[in-house]
Order: C-alpha cells, then sequence, then structure tokens
C-alpha cells in the first residue's frame, strides 16, 4: 500500500500532536505546522493528498491558506479538510455533513475536539477518491 502524506495545520500543539500520532498510527506520512506561512511552504513543496487545516491560526485563516493553495497548480487536486470550534456538537456526528465553502467549493469540516475514528473516515474517503480519479484518468489516456 502506498503511504499518503497529510499536512496537519493546527497552532495548538496538543491538538496537532494528537491528530498526527492517529494519522502515523494508521500509516499516514504527517507534516506538521503551526502557523499557515509554514503551511504554504510545505503543500508546495511535499505535495500531500490532505489539507487538515483549523480555520483560527496565528499569522492567516485556514480558508486563506486552502484559497492559496487551491490557486496552485501543483497543489490543485489535494482536499482539504477543516477544523474548527464553531459548529455544533451534532458535527461531530459520524454522518454529519458539515462543509465549509472556499471560492465556491464544498470542503470537508470537523467540530473540535476532533474524533480520531471520525477524521481517519474521513481521511479514508479522501483517499479512495484521489484512486478512483488517478485510475480514471489513467483510463482515459488508453483512449
Amino acid at each position: 500500500m502506498k503511504t499518503h502524506r497529510i499536512l496537519v495545520l493546527e497552532d495548538d500543539r496538543t491538538s496537532r500532536q494528537i491528530i498526527s500520532r492517529a494519522l502515523e498510527k494508521a500509516g499516514y506520512d504527517v507534516i506538521q505546522c503551526s502557523e499557515g506561512k509554514d503551511a504554504l511552504r510545505m503543500a508546495a513543496r511535499y505535495v500531500p493528498i490532505a489539507v487538515i487545516a483549523d480555520v483560527m491560526l496565528p499569522d492567516i485563516t485556514g480558508t486563506e491558506v486552502v484559497e492559496q493553495l487551491m490557486r496552485s497548480p501543483d497543489c490543485k487536486d489535494m482536499k482539504y479538510i477543516f477544523l474548527t470550534g464553531i459548529l455544533s456538537k451534532k458535527a461531530s456526528k459520524p454522518d454529519s455533513k458539515y462543509r465549509f465553502e472556499v471560492d465556491g467549493i464544498q470542503h470537508r469540516a470537523l467540530a473540535k475536539p476532533v474524533r480520531k475514528s471520525l477524521l481517519l473516515k474521513m481521511i479514508r474517503e479522501i483517499v479512495q477518491e484521489r484512486e478512483a480519479e488517478l485510475k480514471a484518468l489513467e483510463e482515459a489516456s488508453f483512449f
């Protein structure tokens, strides 16, 4: 199985470490950042499959980070999960479909504190989506 890279952008050190450990235990390669500007550099350099972004950061917002990454040709295929304390507790339920909209595109969102099982489920969905996209591109290139 290919190891997928995930960027975790969270200014709270404890939260960032808990999320990163859960992802690493699940077999993902994790890049950690505490500020938006660092995340922009690291995403451009390492091109992760997904970015998990806190909405409120010390330098720029998570939505601003995602807006900038979406405009980058190298980062256009990344998927995003927003983390925020402003969602209701209903957003922590396994069947929740909360989304954040950035530039007209809906992205996944999770309420803090994050339920690891729900986060890992979302990451698995992202990996499956990306693998399906790549397979479709491969098949289209044969014709």
